[in-house]
């Protein structure tokens, strides 16, 4: 084995490690603040920043969750005071709005993701912060375009967003900085 082949698996070893460290982090960290299960912190996030007035099904998609699930999650999020129904625009389906109490939640979930994230950061200079933001933002154009992809080749099955749990002021999409949205808007990405 070539000493690039072993530096290639070494690194993806650890990304493949340390991927699994940081996201069990935020997860148990985002799943405290609303004590909803594990789909309850990605909903709220993804109504607060581009989900709400959605419909059941749209959430559905977003979390990954079949329709039924979403259903029951939504009905969780409704009796703690989170979320209420609302009727459609087409009068059809149901949509789901936040409410002031479920807002407030969704901002500590972010805070929370936030101060978990950059946990796993403070060992860095900001200079290796730097690198390492252009390399994650590289990472994730080809995952994103991979995705979409798969997608269009009718190969994906129902995935969750990659943005559900995100927070669009840090990503910077609203100026462009987006590496997911850039990738969905410049191509065929999703």
């Amino acid at each position: 084995m070539t000493e690039t082949q072993s530096s290639l698996q070494h690194t993806a070893n650890v990304l493949g490690a340390l991927s699994l460290v940081v996201a069990d982090r935020m997860n148990t960290a985002v799943e405290a603040v609303a004590a909803l299960g594990p789909s309850a912190p990605a909903a709220l996030a993804a109504m607060h920043q581009f989900l709400d007035g959605t419909s059941v099904t749209q959430l559905s998609s977003v979390l990954g969750l079949t329709h039924s699930g979403t259903v029951r999650l939504v009905d969780r999020l409704a009796s703690e005071g989170l979320v209420e129904r609302g009727r459609a625009q087409d009068g059809r389906a149901v949509s789901v709005v936040l409410t002031r109490d479920g807002r407030d939640m969704a901002a500590r979930i972010l805070h929370t993701r936030e101060k978990s994230l950059t946990s796993a950061l403070s060992a860095l200079s900001p200079k290796e912060i730097d690198n390492l933001a252009t390399a994650l933002d590289t990472m994730l154009t080809t995952v994103t375009l991979a995705r979409a992809e798969q997608r269009a080749s009718g190969g994906a099955r129902s995935q969750p967003w990659l943005c559900r749990l995100c927070d669009f002021g840090a990503c910077g999409r609203s100026k462009g900085e987006c590496p997911v949205n850039n990738a969905v808007t410049t191509g065929s990405g999703s």
